[in-house]
């Protein structure tokens, strides 16, 4: 949806609050608590998933915000119904308990934003549509190509970060990537809209009515099961970013669009100095592949 276009009274915050933001804001949170139960999850000897129900987008924004109001209420009912023997589990139980009022709180912020639409006299609002030459377009195909390869690298990095997160200072710098891919992700979906277009849900099929529709919006392949193969792989996919961030800047784009290439493509090679080195220390003393 626009940025700074559709404000409402947050029940929270207490403050207009522009509803693009927050909802950004709460796909954070929202990391965070896959973070948080992946994490559990590697600890009780389970493997965390990103297997997710379909992911759709629908063609009014108001469609969206109630299909997102409709998630938190029923993710809100599987924490708090959740069953556990009391005094058993304490901490996980403290946990769900304190997730479970962060969707309410998200439940109460959608209905306003929602409510303050209709009040608008927005309701029939749309959500940016694909631009019609998308797939004919170098540009666009090559943009499309990092905001996908900066969406899987944000899901291999958090995925990471739950399997080794006994290694305090491995699983921290981990993250941090994670969160640098998400952010660059965002800001990619931003620079498609100044060109016309809109960022891709992954593997979606649109029907008559201009619903998309995704099985299959996530990465499915993680490679690397382990520490040493996890970070082995991690280092070419950043090198292969860095690539498609250079060939980004031939394509003669707006200058402002450029600058901010730029400032991705920067904090890339960060990226990739900073796997080669945790890379060549993790063989130099002899980490195993676990």
């Amino acid at each position: 949806m626009p940025k700074g276009k559709y404000f409402y009274d947050d029940p929270v915050l207490r403050q207009r609050t522009d509803a693009r933001a927050q909802t950004i804001q709460i796909g954070i949170d929202e990391m965070y608590h896959a973070l948080q139960l992946g994490i559990v999850l590697i600890q009780m000897g389970a493997e965390p998933s990103f297997g997710t129900d379909e992911v759709v987008r629908s063609p009014q924004i108001i469609d969206n915000l109630r299909r997102d109001k409709l998630t938190e209420e029923m993710v809100t009912d599987l924490y708090q119904s959740a069953e556990i023997e009391p005094g058993a589990f304490p901490k996980v139980e403290n946990m769900v308990w304190n997730i479970s009022y962060d969707e309410v709180r998200h439940i109460d912020q959608f209905a306003a934003m929602i409510a303050a639409i209709e009040s608008a006299g927005e309701a029939g609002a749309v959500c940016f549509r694909p631009h019609p030459d998308r797939e004919r377009r170098e540009d666009l195909k090559l943009i499309h190509e990092v905001c996908r390869t900066e969406n899987e690298l944000t899901h291999r990095y958090l995925r990471y970060v739950m399997m080794f997160s006994e290694h305090q200072d491995l699983s921290q710098r981990l993250f941090k990537n994670s969160v640098n891919h998400m952010r660059h992700w965002d800001k990619l979906s931003g620079i498609l809209v100044k060109m016309g277009d809109v960022v891709a849900i992954e593997n979606a099929s649109a029907d008559a009515a201009g619903v998309e529709r995704s099985p299959r919006p996530m990465p499915v392949d993680y490679p690397g099961t382990g520490r040493l193969t996890a970070l082995e792989t991690l280092l070419p996919s950043e090198q292969g970013l860095v690539a498609k961030y250079e060939a980004a800047l031939g394509l003669g784009l707006a200058e402002e669009i450029q600058a901010q290439i730029k400032l991705h493509l920067a904090l890339t090679r960060e990226h990739v100095f900073t796997q080669d080195k945790l890379l060549e220390n993790a063989r130099r003393i002899g980490v195993p592949d676990a």
